[in-house]
């Protein structure tokens, strides 16, 4: 099975944030610009890399682990700073379907400061660990 952990953790986050949609306002993508296809209240998840895969000697399979990215946009500082929170805490202790494992890459989110157009941005990372043959 080849895994998309950026594309299955935004499936699990518009699953369980109720203000949130897939392709509506949480993308499976970089920071976009906002045009009228993508508002300026979004979220978006990418893929971010990760350390090498683990092997075992004697099996063909790679145990991987995944960063995924995550960024939300928001015009207003108080409602983009919970939203944040809020998708932190509802993929705590959460599991993904196929994937061994999903944590957050430390404890608090990082405020990314306001763009030219004033929209604030806030980020946090995702490990998801999953086996690949």
């Amino acid at each position: 099975m080849t895994h998309a952990p950026a594309e299955a953790l935004a499936t699990e986050i518009g699953t369980q944030v109720a203000s949130l949609t897939l392709g509506t306002n949480l993308f499976d993508s970089t920071v976009r610009a906002f045009d009228s296809n993508v508002p300026k209240n979004s979220v978006f998840v990418w893929n971010g890399g990760g350390p090498p895969p683990l092997r075992t000697m004697s099996e063909p399979n790679e145990i991987r682990k995944a960063v995924v990215m995550l960024t939300v946009r928001n015009n207003s500082y108080g409602t983009g700073n919970s939203l944040i929170i809020e998708i932190m805490n509802a993929l705590r202790a959460q599991s993904i379907s196929t994937y061994l494992d999903l944590v957050l890459s430390s404890g608090a989110h990082r405020d990314l400061g306001q763009d030219k157009e004033g929209l604030h941005h806030f980020g946090t990372d995702f490990i998801l660990t999953y086996q690949e043959p």
